[in-house]
């Protein structure tokens, strides 16, 4: 027989069933965000992945996944999937903390295994008061209830560590929401920034129309750090913030020392060489012309030499190649032949390293324009984020760190001496079995 079972929305989203479908969803969609180059240019695509393929990435927008709008749908689904589970399951977990079964009857003891029955001389009273001196330091002040026959004690310590798997879960909903709003409202983006220029303008790959600043960031000097062998040690650029023509900010910008201002945050993330120009003094070797010298400014442009139909450009500057000091790779088209790439060192003036050639250069001064690329981000949800990362430290301590221990104590007198029953319980209950042992060992040794 058919099942008429109706389909309920709310059952659908609180399924943990779901949950796990979208997790394992986002884990894959989120290496395929991570294999693809984000916000790369639509000729980049062609090249690397074909017509085909590119187009699958045009239409599902994976060349920005993460701000796609069916991303988006899955994390949104995925939070009120959380939503729906954390309070479907949340409501009975606060009735059982607000109204625990604390008096000790017969069915009690039957579901408890840590359970001992102590009896001592003295009155009830006289024991109630005396077993208050010994819990409450440890466990706070006990619920207490007294009827005909029995004085009842309860006492339950840390009673809302079950609420930290809560927490972290809320967290995770923070979290989530601050990673929606910045994927809606927040972008990413670059500036290529020449040395000494401004802008107020950010790009962003994939062809979208650039972000319009209300201030012009500018560029006042690149410079470059250098290790003793010569490596890039560290790039800083000094920048202004102008608003409104004032100049109402300088910030020298490094690597992972990022500028913030009016909600954007801008971060040093690459370097270029603009524009290279070298002072050198080239010789003529042979010919009509041996002996003379030339002063000639070489750029990364091919540049005639005097007098003569053949060319030099600047390809490369080492700061310290093979530890001989500053050197430049210059590129010279001599006599219709290919191309030759050599270094000229500055501390080598008379080394010739090209020697089959017509000229014989030497170093003489060497400057280079740079621009800055810096990376530019916007996101309103950070913040949001920060406090769900807080509440998830909060969580997941009260879930591993808080343990709740309960303790039920049942006084009653027989005639001749006071019978203490006295049970406990813990969500680590190797742990607390040692404890437990203690307190009754500590009960028995009290005399009275």
């Amino acid at each position: 027989m058919a099942s008429n079972k109706k389909f309920n929305i709310w059952d659908f989203l609180a399924s943990v069933k779901l949950a796990v479908f979208l997790l394992i969803i986002l884990a894959i969609t989120s290496i395929a965000g991570t294999i693809i180059p984000q916000n790369a240019s639509y000729e980049e695509y062609l090249h690397n992945y074909g017509e085909t393929f590119t187009r699958i990435i045009d239409v599902l927008e994976l060349y920005d996944m993460y701000h796609s709008w069916w991303f988006i749908f899955l994390l949104a689904l995925f939070t009120l999937n959380l939503i729906v589970c954390s309070l479907k399951r949340l409501k009975p977990l606060l009735q059982q903390i607000k109204n625990p079964k604390k008096i000790l009857d017969n069915e009690l003891e039957k579901s408890i295994s840590l359970i001992d029955v102590i009896k001592k001389r003295g009155n009830v009273d006289v024991w109630k008061e005396e077993l208050k001196k010994i819990l409450n330091p440890k466990f706070g002040l006990p619920y207490e209830e007294v009827s005909q026959q029995n004085v009842y004690l309860y006492y339950d310590k840390g009673k809302y560590s079950r609420l930290g798997v809560y927490i972290t879960h809320f967290s995770i909903l923070f979290i989530l929401i601050g990673g929606m709003i910045g994927a809606i409202w927040g972008f990413r983006g670059f500036i290529n920034l020449p040395e000494g220029s401004a802008t107020n303008q950010v790009i962003f790959r994939g062809g979208k129309e650039p972000y319009k600043m209300d201030f012009f960031i500018k560029c006042d000097k690149f410079s470059l750090g250098y290790y003793p062998n010569g490596m890039v040690k560290e790039y800083r650029s000094d920048v202004t913030i102008i608003e409104n023509g004032r100049e109402v900010k300088k910030f020298a910008m490094r690597v992972n020392h990022p500028l913030s201002y009016k909600n954007l945050t801008f971060y040093q993330s690459s370097y270029g060489v603009m524009d290279r120009k070298a002072k050198m003094r080239v010789f003529i070797k042979f010919g009509k012309n041996a002996g003379k010298s030339y002063e000639i400014e070489v750029t990364d442009k091919p540049v005639n030499i005097p007098f003569t139909g053949d060319f030099v450009k600047v390809f490369d500057h080492y700061q310290n190649l093979d530890n001989l000091g500053p050197a430049i790779i210059l590129e010279v088209s001599e006599g219709g032949r290919m191309p030759v790439r050599f270094p000229v060192f500055k501390n080598l003036p008379e080394k010739d390293l090209n020697p089959n050639s017509n000229y014989f250069f030497k170093y003489q001064d060497y400057n280079e324009t740079y621009y800055t690329g810096l990376q530019v981000t916007k996101d309103p949800g950070v913040w949001i984020v920060w406090f769900g990362c807080f509440m998830m430290m909060v969580g997941l301590y009260y879930s591993f760190f808080v343990i709740r221990k309960r303790l039920w104590l049942r006084l009653s007198f027989d005639g001749e001496k006071t019978v203490i029953a006295i049970a406990g319980q813990s969500t680590r209950t190797r742990v607390f079995e040692e404890e437990f042992a203690r307190i009754v060992q500590q009960i028995k040794d009290v005399k009275i």
